[in-house]
């Protein structure tokens, strides 16, 4: 790195805090390679975030799925199946696609697959990213609540009902 960038980013002159989807997604790892193991991301989304978040960590994984599946900008539901493949979220089917009900089934859900029941739902995030991502979709208010979960209740795929509303309302920020 030249001194003026080190000098740069070591100041912080010219840079954002917030770490924007696009920088997250800059790869460059030439001798590990760009995969991570599934343990890695459920030893964060499972044991860190339910040790420090408690019973919220659930409403705020949701949350967080939901945000960021609105502003990946999808317009084409075939782009949303392909994320998914690539980025090895699991194989996900849609057997109910109604206009006021859809129902999504996830298999071999990186979250759960594999796992010894717990006797609960885990896959908040899965949800909410779907359902951010229907809403960007459908330009409607979408509601996803997890109704079978492989790891979480022994289940063969996490499955996803969906409801969707009438018209988005505009979501305005907590300052």
């Amino acid at each position: 790195m030249d001194s003026s960038v080190s000098k740069s980013v070591a100041e912080g002159v010219g840079m954002s805090n917030e770490v924007e989807l696009s920088n997250a997604l800059q790869l460059s790892r030439p001798t590990l390679g760009d995969d991570t193991g599934v343990g890695l991301y459920r030893m964060l989304r499972l044991v860190a975030f339910e040790d420090i978040l408690g019973s919220s960590a659930g409403g705020i994984t949701y949350y967080a799925g939901k945000k960021l599946g609105a502003s990946l900008g999808i317009t084409q539901l075939d782009d949303f199946l392909t994320l998914c493949h690539e980025q090895k979220i699991g194989r996900i089917e849609i057997p109910v696609f109604e206009e006021d009900r859809i129902y999504v089934d996830v298999f071999e859900c990186v979250t759960c697959s594999g796992m010894t029941p717990v006797g609960r739902p885990l896959c908040h995030f899965e949800g909410g990213l779907i359902a951010g991502v229907v809403e960007g979709l459908l330009g409607r208010p979408v509601r996803a609540k997890e109704k079978t979960c492989i790891g979480g209740l022994g289940h063969e795929s996490c499955g996803f009902e969906l409801t969707i509303g009438k018209h988005v309302e505009k979501i305005t920020e907590a300052v």
